[in-house]
């Protein structure tokens, strides 16, 4: 996770995500989320999404471009 989004990803933040994704949240919808819910400063950015969606993926020891995450 990059130092810039603010969070420092843990188990619960990346199950957390990872629900999002497969209630159907695009990675836009999980940055303002994740904006919402642990007070990060994205304001909504897609890449901050897509970021926090890769690395959640990884840290869960899930294929980030696999369902529910791409």
């Amino acid at each position: 996770m990059r130092d810039e989004w603010g969070l420092t990803l843990t188990t619960e933040i990346a199950q957390r995500v990872r629900q999002w994704r497969a209630d159907g949240y695009s990675w836009r919808a999980v940055a303002v989320g994740a904006d919402e819910t642990w007070g990060t400063d994205s304001r909504g950015n897609q890449l901050f999404g897509a970021d926090l969606c890769d690395q959640s993926a990884r840290l869960l020891g899930e294929d980030p471009d696999a369902e529910p995450w791409n």
